[in-house]
């Protein structure tokens, strides 16, 4: 078995006590990108040279009894809006194109001094604005499962670069949905930290007050250990939020398994009409595990169907503000899809900015009601799994739209981002084309522990969808 089948629990105390290296996992993970690279395009830029440096260094210390915890000589990939010290990062926008930073992004130095590998840079959909990743400057990134397939987006290459085993970890982005879409769709984990609890500094915005920086991983617990590192105050980040960080890995053991009693919330009415009979089934069956283990299941009446437009409006507003500029002195640059999205920005009035703030107040308060009553919500994460690139048209309900020019897949994910709650997006079955399928868990404020540990249970439970690879590793 390669190592990068390895999740970090397992390659962690391999490296801690000296039985693998850091040097030769990074080299076994620069042979991986440059075997698989040709097939899924899930990089802008390798970063062979300083990845080799910073794993002799680790090597280094660890062999002198300098071992600084578990991300220690792991190497992971970091989608291409986190900026690099003297490495180009695209945004991947031909705008960008030669735009190399002169410091870091806080999560990167975060990793850094974990002792993390920085291997490269993920392909992603053009300034993280859509959600197939067919990117009109560097290709589209393709799906590990079926290289015929999106991986989903905005976070694609980084979701596919796990899946494909080029990166253990990867970092991406989510604003309407764009850690948990590829998540799904690739067959990862992905987790989207509350709002405010991973520092965004650094990293190129799409909009200030939806974005959110997190991990994507193998497995449920390599998630948490990502977040042990990444999480806390940043004074520099106007959205971080002051509360200290802990060690997420630490609930995650046997008595994480025991779900009885949970009150679980779903909502039916959202979603019905829409799944795909694939997704359907597999959420079903979620619910039936979950109902077997003792939880309880109340159907809600919330979210409604607003917050899913809402969202979307605020995430216009905020993005035009930020390209302003570049549209009116280079805009021929932007991809055409992208473009014509940002330009729709310009045209909306104050107002419908204001009232949609002023509806994720009233959402976010929905919330907290709701949290009195239920412990944590379920949903599917994308009604649909992965479909062929380049497809000009999917099912949503009885209306057949554009992925590129419609949310359809985020219609799911954006509530998560709406209201700045934790949820971690985890596979729950495939298929008949034997492609990934993934529900979320979303919990109260910077109750990511709990969230984790109901993610947990359920990967545990299911050894049989946690170890299952794509067909590149035949």
């Amino acid at each position: 078995m390669s190592l990068l089948q390895k999740p970090v629990a397992e390659l962690a105390p391999l490296l801690k006590t000296k039985q693998v290296s850091p040097l030769e996992l990074v080299r076994e993970c620069l042979e991986r990108i440059e075997k698989t690279e040709p097939l899924v395009n899930a990089y802008i830029s390798v970063l062979d040279e300083s990845a080799l440096t910073a794993a002799r260094e680790a090597e280094q210390e660890i062999l002198q009894g300098r071992y600084r915890g578990l991300l220690h000589g792991i190497p992971y990939s970091a989608k291409d809006l986190y900026f690099t010290k003297g490495v180009r990062t695209t945004g991947g926008s031909a705008i960008l194109a030669e735009h190399v930073p002169t410091e870091n992004a806080v999560a990167v130095d975060r990793l850094a001094a974990a002792g993390a590998i920085l291997v490269g840079k993920n392909n992603l959909h053009e300034f993280a604005y859509g959600t197939t990743n067919e990117n009109d400057h560097y290709g589209p990134c393709r799906n590990p499962w079926d290289l015929q397939r999106v991986t989903g987006g905005s976070s694609g290459g980084s979701a596919a670069s796990v899946a494909a085993g080029s990166s253990t970890f990867s970092m991406g982005t989510d604003t309407g949905g764009s850690i948990r879409i590829p998540a799904s769709f690739c067959g990862v984990v992905g987790l989207k930290p509350t709002y405010g609890r991973v520092s965004k500094r650094g990293v190129i915005p799409l909009s200030w007050s939806m974005d959110h920086a997190g991990p994507l991983t193998q497995t449920v617990w390599d998630a948490a250990a990502a977040l042990t590192e990444l999480a806390g105050y940043d004074p520099g980040d106007p959205g971080s939020a002051d509360v200290p960080g802990e060690d997420f890995t630490a609930g995650l053991n046997e008595a994480a398994l025991d779900i009885k009693g949970l009150v679980v919330g779903i909502c039916p009415q959202y979603y019905n009409g829409l799944l795909q009979p694939a997704v359907a089934q597999a959420f079903a069956q979620v619910l039936a595990w979950f109902e077997a283990g003792g939880a309880v299941i109340r159907e809600l009446t919330h979210p409604t169907r607003d917050a899913f437009s809402v969202g979307s409006i605020i995430t216009m507003a905020e993005a035009y503000t930020y390209h302003e500029k570049n549209l009116e002195q280079c805009g021929e640059k932007y991809g055409p899809s992208i473009r014509y999205r940002l330009e729709k920005g310009q045209y909306l009035p104050a107002s419908a900015y204001i009232n949609a703030l002023r509806l994720r107040q009233q959402d976010r308060q929905i919330w907290e009601s709701l949290y009195r009553e239920i412990d944590l919500y379920l949903s599917p994460t994308v009604i649909m799994p992965a479909f062929p690139i380049g497809e000009k048209t999917v099912q949503f309900g009885p209306d057949a739209v554009d992925p590129r020019t419609n949310p359809v897949l985020m219609y799911l994910t954006s509530l998560g981002d709406f209201n700045g709650l934790p949820v971690i997006s985890l596979p729950c079955g495939f298929s008949e084309e034997g492609l990934p399928i993934g529900f979320q868990i979303q919990g109260k404020p910077f109750a990511e522990m709990q969230v984790l540990q109901a993610a947990y249970a359920y990967e545990q439970t299911h050894p049989a969808i946690r170890e299952r690879k794509c067909g590149l590793w035949k």
